[in-house]
């Protein structure tokens, strides 16, 4: 276990945050060291084995305590990245929330279920590392339609963002220009270990879906709620 994941510079920063802005994406290369995502893939092998290969999800860095996932989430290298990004895309310091975290495992027919289902997440960043990429035809790829709204100053504004986009007119569409390959779209080819980093809330993006036989494992860290003060969304979680 070593004590801490690798730094990154003010100028490495910036140059993610331009990746993001013009290409969609941003990628830290080789983040995680190759024993530690084939310790993740054990964690993730196991489970599924458990769960009698179907789709299995975990919430929280609790879930995966011993993991490097659990070192991430705890980690003040990993917190340093998240919040320059922001900070740099934003002006704003970074306030003092915890993660959203979960690690997704897509297997068999319900995983395919959980696959091309477009939407905007509800944190500014989303921060994705792949443990499985199944490899072949269909291999899960990530899809982005990047930055085509800004952050919402009201909550409900972003609610009926939401409703637009989660009907089933929108989806078919966005389904459409997914199998014809539109340029719009920002299809990302993952490598277990990299880090990916998009504007989750600004951009509409969903999975595609993977060969049944196989596995697809990614963990996503969510980061900054911009709506987490928001007297109507927490009325409407009661």
């Amino acid at each position: 276990m070593h004590p801490d994941f690798a730094e990154i510079s003010d100028s490495e920063a910036d140059s993610l945050v331009s990746a993001i802005d013009r290409e969609g994406y941003g990628v830290v290369q080789a983040y995680l060291r190759d024993d530690e995502i084939a310790e993740l893939r054990s964690f993730v092998n196991q489970a599924v084995q458990a769960a009698g290969g179907v789709y299995v999800s975990f919430t929280g860095h609790e879930s995966v305590a011993g993991t490097a996932l659990e070192r991430m989430a705890n980690s003040p290298a990993f917190r340093r990245l998240c919040s320059k990004v922001y900070e740099r895309t934003t002006g704003q310091p970074a306030p003092d929330q915890p993660y959203y975290q979960i690690l997704r495992c897509l297997t068999g027919p319900s995983g395919q279920k959980h696959s091309l289902r477009f939407h905007y997440d509800s944190y500014v960043l989303t921060v994705l590392l792949p443990i499985h990429v199944p490899r072949g035809q269909n291999s899960g790829d990530l899809i982005v339609l990047p930055n085509v709204r800004k952050v919402r100053q009201l909550y409900a504004r972003n609610l009926l963002d939401k409703i637009l986009l989660d009907n089933p007119f929108s989806q078919f569409l966005l389904r459409r220009m997914t199998k014809a390959s539109s340029p719009r779209l920002v299809r990302i080819k993952m490598n277990p270990g990299d880090l990916y980093l998009f504007w989750g809330y600004r951009s509409v993006h969903t999975n595609e879906p993977c060969d049944p036989d196989k596995i697809r494992a990614t963990a996503l860290f969510h980061y900054i709620d911009p709506h987490s003060d928001s007297a109507l969304k927490k009325l409407l979680r009661k």
